[in-house]
């Protein structure tokens, strides 16, 4: 190099914008991912809690746990019978295991379906649930036996 010549430092400007175009979208993705997480983690959780007040058989519990639609459709008596008619089949519940699930936002609300299997003490069965968020919490919308 001889005295005088200029000397390149740094990146070129097409470099610099598409290293910032890149970290924007990088960090926008990440941020989405977490946020998906964290709305499948609710699902979730609130399909183990309704189990878990299934198999505690606090009835009332787990029915408040239902969607205003699922309540419309069904009675708590209807519900409570339901229960105790699968716990005569298929023994005590022992625990619930979420299996797969997902979350998805349509029709201007987030919906999601979560596959679990039933524990019970004769026996483990395949459910799906789908859930519903209402006033800022998951409700179960409307589950069944595979």
């Amino acid at each position: 190099m001889s005295p005088g010549s200029p000397i390149k430092t740094g990146w070129s400007m097409r470099r610099k914008i598409l290293t910032a175009v890149m970290v924007l979208a990088c960090g926008s993705f990440v941020v989405i991912m977490v946020g998906l997480y964290s709305v499948l983690r609710d699902a979730n959780k609130a399909v183990r809690d309704f189990g878990d007040a299934l198999r505690q058989k606090q009835y009332q519990r787990a029915y408040s746990m239902t969607s205003s639609e699922f309540q419309a459709s069904a009675s708590f008596q209807t519900f409570a019978n339901v229960h105790d008619g699968l716990v005569l089949r298929m023994g005590e519940l022992k625990s619930i295991e979420v299996t797969e699930s997902e979350v998805k936002e349509r029709n201007g609300g987030w919906y999601g379906t979560a596959e679990a299997n039933l524990n019970f003490s004769r026996g483990t069965s395949p459910f799906v649930f789908t859930l519903k968020k209402e006033s800022g919490s998951w409700k179960i919308y409307n589950y069944r036996e595979e």
